[in-house]
C-alpha cells in the first residue's frame, strides 16, 4: 500500500472526533471516585490491614452496607491459589515485581532542578517513541479530566503502601494523560476461566508497571513533574482516562475496546505537567455496536454483563456491571476470568474477520448486525481453549 493509502485508511479507521463518546450519554455532573470503595481495594483490606486494624473497622463503620459481602470475599482463597505448586510461583512472581515497583518512590519523585525545552509535538513524538521502545503496544496522549482522578488514596503495592489508606488525592497540577496499551496473550486468555489467563493478565501489568515508572522518570529528568499509574497504586481511573486519549471506546463489558486489540489489553497510564500535543478521541461505532451484539453478556456465567439497555449513572449513561458479582465468580474460579474479552468480537485474532471490525462506523446498522452473526458462525458459542502443558488443569466452577 503506498504512503497516501495508508495515510486514507488510518483517516478512515481511526475515526478521530472532537469529543470522547461517553459525552452523548452524559446526563448530570460526574463525581469523582474514592478508591477506597472500589472492589479490588475491599478485598485487600483483609489481606493488609487486618479486621482488627483501626483503618478496617473505622471504614466500616462508615460503609456497613458493604461488610457482609466484603467478609464473605476476604475469606475465599485468592485468586491463583488453584495452579500446581510448580505453576503458581509464575503468576505471584510477575505480581510480586509489580508490587515492588508499585512504592510511592518508584511511581512519583521531584523533578529534575532545569527544565529541557522542547516543542509539544516533538516532545510527544519523544514520548510516545520511548513507550513503545520499552514495551507499550499502543499510546496515546490526552488531556487528564480532573473528573477521572480519585479522591483518596484506597490500594497500595504491601502494607506500606495501605498505610497511607485514606490520603487526600490532588493531581490537579497535572493537566496531560499518556495512556498506553499493553496486549494480553491470545492463546493463554483463551483458556479462561483457567489459571494460565492469570499469567497474560499478570504479564500485562508488569508490562504496564515497567513501561509507565520508566517513562515518568524520563519525563521528571527533563524537568517535570509526572507520575506513573499502574496496578497497585493507580491514582486515576484508566478506562476513560485511556478513552479521553483516543485509545478506544468504552464497551457493555465495563473494558475499553481498542481498534487493533478489541479488549484483551491492560491500561496504565503517566500523568504530567508537561506540555505534550494531544490525540483526539475516536468513535469506533463501540456503541452503536455494543447496542446490538451482546455477545459478552451472553456469555457471562455470573450473569454481571447486562442484557439491557443503559442506565444513568454517576451522571452518565452507561451499562452498568454487577461488580460484585463478576467478582465473586473470579473467586469462586480462583482465576481471572476473561470470558467477556475473548466473546467480544473485536477481540479475535489478526485476521480478516477483525480487520472487517474496522469498517467505519458510517455503515454501523447493516455491517455489525453482519459481524455479530458471521461472530457465532465462525467461533461458535465460546469454549475455554486447554491450557499449555505445563499448567495443571483444575475444577472449574459450575453455575
Amino acid at each position: 500500500m503506498s504512503r497516501l493509502g495508508r495515510a486514507i485508511s488510518r483517516v478512515l479507521l481511526s475515526r478521530e472526533v472532537d469529543a470522547p463518546t461517553y459525552e452523548r450519554d452524559r446526563v448530570g455532573d460526574v463525581e469523582r471516585w474514592d478508591e477506597r470503595d472500589i472492589m479490588f481495594a475491599r478485598k485487600d483490606f483483609f489481606r493488609y490491614l487486618g479486621t482488627d486494624s483501626p483503618e478496617y473497622k473505622a471504614y466500616y463503620e462508615a460503609h456497613p452496607e458493604y461488610l457482609e459481602y466484603d467478609t464473605k470475599i476476604g475469606n475465599m482463597p485468592g485468586l491463583g491459589k488453584t495452579g500446581a505448586p510448580a505453576d503458581a510461583p509464575m503468576f505471584e512472581t510477575q505480581f510480586a515485581m509489580t508490587s515492588e515497583i508499585g512504592l510511592e518512590s518508584f511511581v512519583n519523585g521531584e523533578p529534575a532542578p532545569d527544565k529541557v525545552e522542547i516543542p509539544p509535538e516533538r516532545a510527544a513524538q519523544k514520548v510516545k517513541g520511548l513507550a513503545r521502545l520499552l514495551g507499550a503496544d499502543l499510546v496515546k496522549i490526552g488531556p487528564l479530566r480532573q473528573e477521572w482522578t480519585y479522591t483518596h488514596v484506597g490500594r497500595g503495592a504491601n502494607r506500606e503502601g495501605y498505610l497511607r489508606l485514606g490520603t487526600p488525592i490532588d493531581l490537579s497540577h497535572h493537566s496531560t494523560a499518556i495512556a498506553m496499551a499493553f496486549r494480553m496473550d491470545y492463546r493463554l486468555s483463551r483458556t479462561g476461566p483457567d489459571f494460565p489467563t492469570l499469567l497474560a493478565t499478570a504479564k500485562g501489568y508488569a508490562m504496564g508497571a515497567w513501561v509507565s515508572v520508566q517513562l515518568a522518570q524520563y519525563i521528571r529528568m527533563l524537568g517535570y513533574s509526572a507520575r506513573a499509574h499502574h496496578l497497585n497504586n493507580y491514582q486515576v481511573i484508566v478506562v476513560p482516562v485511556a478513552v479521553d486519549c483516543g485509545l478506544g471506546e468504552l464497551s457493555r463489558a465495563g473494558y475499553l475496546i481498542t481498534r487493533e486489540f478489541g479488549s484483551a489489553i491492560r491500561l496504565a497510564v503517566v500523568t504530567t505537567d508537561m506540555d505534550l500535543t494531544h490525540d483526539r478521541p475516536v468513535d469506533l461505532g463501540v456503541q452503536s455496536f455494543c447496542e446490538h451484539c451482546k455477545l459478552c453478556a451472553e456469555e457471562c456465567p455470573s450473569r454481571a454483563i447486562p442484557m439491557g439497555d443503559k442506565v444513568e449513572y454517576n451522571g452518565i449513561k452507561k451499562w452498568k456491571l454487577d461488580e460484585e458479582e463478576c467478582y465473586r465468580y473470579w473467586h469462586v474460579a480462583g482465576t481471572d476470568c476473561s470470558i467477556c474479552m475473548m466473546a467480544c468480537p473485536w477481540t479475535k485474532p489478526d485476521n480478516w474477520f477483525h480487520k472487517m471490525m474496522s469498517v467505519p462506523a458510517t455503515i454501523a446498522g447493516p455491517h455489525q448486525a453482519l459481524m455479530t452473526w458471521a461472530d457465532k458462525l465462525v467461533y461458535g458459542k465460546y469454549r475455554s481453549a486447554p491450557g499449555p502443558d505445563f499448567i495443571d488443569p483444575y475444577k472449574r466452577y459450575r453455575r
